[in-house]
């Protein structure tokens, strides 16, 4: 037991100071490039503060941004804890856009039947999407990080397909051929808290203590961080190696498509190009930096939504729109340099 809360307790310091790291690194990136810029330091800062954490609106777009990154960073954080790599979060978020929102435009449901029907299959059919490459490792030991990430884009171009063709939808009067879908009926979208934030939030941080639950307090959740941990073993205790895999790929892939139907009823109440936003990009660096931690996943989203905030409000003053995705990979190497480092060193030691 002792051992049990050391470990958590220091997965729980090592995330607080991977949040620290990337704090630093972030400030760093921004002061170089507002040099290279040639913009004013102060007003670089001052100009990120207040479109993110200085002002009431600010809070209110970081924490918008925040709701499907808290859902796609917990889908991935049930995945890498339990030995499945699933780097098709982005792929998986769009098919829970085309759930919902097929749902909501083509059934005929009254309101509420509707937002739970879109619920229940944003869940399921993007869990079974994501059990394809669980079953493909388990079965064939097919290389999951290949198989996710190419699985991305057959359901992106699914995605633009629909918004292109079978369901484009162009409005009266209108100008330009802007792929998107009809607008959800009023009915079936998440009541804002303070516009532009949606209750879809609550449901985010709803999840996050779920998910907490599901991998801290129950059987199902043990069994898929004992496989995780040492697939071995958990076939000495009896467990079901395989079949634990596949349910928590579909765990994951089912979460990472609820933040796909947050964006459709929360935030754009339509499917429309780039609603994936590239959070399920953003997601990976998260939940790895959180320690799979789910309690950290939500002050690590609101990080990441503060830089992508930050950084578009940044290129107000002239500076690269492509600043957001240069802080996705020093994301990326704050996460993986210290995790290769450790490789490095296990390595010369069995040497």
């Amino acid at each position: 037991m002792k051992l049990k809360i050391q470990v958590q307790k220091s997965n729980l310091i090592m995330g607080l100071l991977n949040i620290a790291a990337i704090i630093g690194a972030v400030i760093g990136v921004v002061a170089i490039s507002s040099v290279v810029s040639g913009v004013d330091l102060e007003r670089s800062f001052s100009t990120f503060l207040t479109y993110t954490v200085g002002s009431h609106s600010g809070i209110l777009y970081v924490l918008k941004r925040t709701t499907p990154l808290i859902l796609a960073s917990l889908g991935l954080a049930v995945a890498f804890k339990s030995g499945f790599w699933n780097i098709g979060a982005e792929g998986q978020i769009a098919i829970g856009a085309i759930a919902s929102t097929g749902v909501c435009l083509f059934l005929g449901l009254p309101d509420l039947a509707a937002v739970a029907l879109a619920f229940i299959l944003s869940f399921v059919i993007t869990g079974l999407y994501s059990a394809v490459s669980g079953y493909l490792k388990v079965k064939w030991d097919v290389n999951d990080i290949v198989v996710t990430m190419m699985m991305n884009f057959i359901a992106l171009a699914l995605f633009h397909y629909l918004i292109s063709g079978p369901w484009f939808w162009k409005q009266a009067g209108a100008v330009g051929l802007y792929s998107r879908t009809a607008p959800i009926p009023e009915g079936m979208r998440f009541p804002f808290i303070s516009q532009p934030l949606s209750s879809a939030f609550i449901l985010a941080i709803a999840f996050v203590f779920i998910v907490y639950f599901l991998m801290k307090k129950t059987v199902l959740g043990y069994q898929l961080r004992v496989v995780g941990d040492n697939p071995t073993t958990a076939l000495c205790q009896g467990i079901n190696v395989k079949r634990v895999f596949v349910v928590g790929a579909i765990i994951s892939g089912g979460l990472c498509g609820l933040a796909g139907m947050s964006l459709v009823l929360g935030e754009f109440f339509r499917m429309q190009a780039g609603i994936t936003g590239n959070y399920g990009f953003f997601a990976i660096p998260i939940a790895i930096f959180c320690r799979n931690e789910p309690l950290l996943v939500p002050f690590g989203s609101f990080l990441v939504a503060i830089i992508i905030e930050g950084t578009l409000a940044l290129t107000t003053l002239g500076m690269p729109s492509a600043l957001s995705e240069v802080l996705l990979g020093v994301l990326f190497l704050v996460v993986f340099f210290p995790e290769l480092v450790n490789w490095v060193r296990k390595r010369r030691k069995k040497a």
